[in-house]
């Protein structure tokens, strides 16, 4: 697989000192946005046009932010079907831009109880969970320089209760990045978080309470850690999540680490063998299954180091059975950020959720991965919307991409393949579109490719065999006619590998 910088190509390469970037599709046009937030100077708001490149609509947006910032995260807050963004901010009170629905936002974080500190905050990493399973978003912030963890849970009447000291989650620490995962599969999730020395576990619990079982689950990392980003994943696809740590290793002297769930409350950290325990010097980190194989790969990014600046590590663990999703809400939120997902097999539940900022200034894929070890099959997978509503989904395939759309109970199976790839899906412009629309083709070899478009209850609606007589560009296009507005999948395949993209069809 190769990589290509078209940051200035796309306008969305500028100039700045900037420590996070998170993607969401805040206008609901089926692609990806981009906030970068700047630690000097005015953070950026860029809109995705959809043919490759981005327009920065700050001035237009309203989001207007100076300096200072550090974690960041798009979330439906009020569930009303658009993204907002939340803006952690260092010695200032954080920020809330509620999502007019017309491409402005408008702060209200102080309105219903969001802001955090309101003076001399030390905020760090942050991030969105339904930590109580009562199906909306909390907020939880660490804060560096003892001054204590926050956790705000979200109540029916629209604003945010302070639920720290209740909930034991205060801790006086000096906290860094954060992550979430269910680490025995009880249906909860646990906290994560990094800190300058001893790093922080605490186990959910059905009551609300948390415990703190850092030092007896082994997950404080070594003495005099600095760590940054860090997260749950399940590393060697057993069905257990595991954590992985982005130390700074020229503060603290201490290299990243791995530990791997044992599936008791305890952890075992991997030594140098395992590739992922490297001196990069790190700061954010996030992870994603770039070659779909169907394991976890990472990115980390740290400062100049004899590892380098920028390390993307392939995940080469023996082979176990896995299933990943890909959720869809049509009109509205399209890719299901502040989705909770379980999935059920035997008498075990996995738990994992949609983030859109995720670690110490970092987000992860959107896309949710289960390790399933040597399971042959799963009974369901239940998806709590980021509206309450819940849909319950069965006959998912094993080591596939499944589609989820919202209000259909019929999964669209995609199988994946390792590279080479035969052809690459490169543009789909204009999208959305009105009538007509031309998918842009790079095919590597003359071999069949078939194109299938589903619906959104996963009807297919128009399949063709696309000839491929030389390698190179091709472009096939497609006329909508009377079609009704909404969100298709497009599905392309050949025998060695296969592609998926959302398109937006608006009469």
């Amino acid at each position: 697989m190769i990589f290509t910088d078209v940051s200035f190509e796309s306008n969305i390469g500028v100039t700045m000192e900037a420590r996070t970037a998170v993607a969401g599709d805040f206008d609901n046009d089926g692609d990806q946005d981009v906030f970068i937030g700047a630690t000097v100077g005015e953070s950026i708001l860029f809109e995705n046009t959809g043919d490759g490149t981005f327009q920065d609509i700050t001035n237009l947006s309203g989001i207007f932010i100076s300096d200072q910032v550090r974690g960041s995260s798009w979330v439906d807050h009020d569930t009303d079907g658009f993204l907002d963004l939340y803006v952690g901010l260092l010695y200032e009170p954080n920020k809330l831009f509620k999502n007019n629905g017309d491409g402005t936002f408008v702060d209200v974080a102080q309105n219903i109880n969001a802001a955090g500190p309101l003076t001399a905050g030390i905020i760090m990493g942050l991030g969105f969970i339904d930590y109580d399973r009562d199906g909306d978003q909390d907020l939880f912030i660490t804060q560096d320089n003892n001054n204590g963890n926050i956790l705000l849970r979200y109540e029916d009447y629209g604003a945010y209760m302070d639920v720290s000291a209740i909930s034991q989650t205060d801790l006086d620490v000096m906290g860094m990045g954060v992550a979430f995962g269910d680490i025995d599969r009880d249906g909860f999730f646990d906290f994560y978080t990094t800190n300058l020395y001893e790093n922080s576990l605490l186990l959910n619990s059905d009551s609300g309470f948390f415990s703190d079982i850092s030092t007896s689950s082994g997950t404080e990392d070594i003495p005099g850690s600095m760590g940054w980003g860090t997260f749950f994943f399940d590393a060697n696809n057993d069905g257990w999540v595991d954590i992985y740590n982005n130390n700074e290793t020229a503060f603290g002297g201490v290299i990243n680490s791995l530990m791997i769930n044992q599936g008791d409350l305890t952890f075992n950290m991997l030594n140098y063998e395992s590739g992922a325990v490297i001196n990069n010097n790190g700061y954010g980190s996030a992870f994603s299954d770039f070659d779909k194989d169907g394991d976890l790969d990472m990115i980390l990014v740290g400062h100049p180091s004899s590892s380098g600046s920028i390390n993307l590590l392939r995940n080469d663990s023996d082979p176990q059975n896995w299933i990943i999703f890909q959720l869809s809400q049509q009109e509205q939120n399209i890719y299901g950020i502040g989705s909770t997902i379980e999935l059920h097999h035997g008498n075990t539940r996995q738990l994992n959720f949609i983030g859109a900022g995720n670690g110490y200034c970092s987000q992860n894929t959107l896309d949710v991965h289960f390790g399933l070890g040597y399971e042959t099959e799963v009974d369901s997978a239940v998806v709590i919307w980021p509206d309450g509503l819940t849909d319950v989904f069965t006959g998912l395939a094993l080591n596939s991409y499944n589609i989820l759309v919202k209000g259909n109970q019929n999964p669209l199976s995609v199988k994946t393949y390792p590279d080479p790839k035969e052809f690459e899906l490169s543009a789909i412009y204009p999208n959305p579109f009105n009538s007509s629309t031309s998918i842009s083709l790079l095919s590597f070899s003359t071999e069949l490719i078939y194109m299938e478009i589903f619906n959104s209850i996963g009807e297919i609606i128009f399949d063709k065999k696309v000839i491929v007589t030389e390698k190179g560009s091709k472009t096939i296009s497609l006329n909508f006619g009377n079609r009704s507005s909404g969100v298709y999948l497009i599905h392309l395949r050949s025998t060695q590998h296969s592609e998926l993209k959302k398109i937006t069809f608006i009469k």
